[in-house]
């Protein structure tokens, strides 16, 4: 019977949280692939002074 109460009084505050926290990673992940750029050729810079 405890534990039927503990679940009823603390188990939605705990799956929300776990909520937030993978979806805080999953949304990281995304901005960090968006955000990340590598080097730029040199021919693309030579391009966007000439254009």
């Amino acid at each position: 019977m405890k534990v039927k109460r503990w679940m009823a009084k603390y188990a939605s505050g705990m799956m929300a949280f776990m909520l937030a926290v993978i979806a805080g990673q999953i949304a990281t992940a995304g901005c960090l692939y968006c955000y990340y750029q590598p080097k730029e050729p040199e021919g693309l810079k030579k391009f966007v002074r000439n254009k």
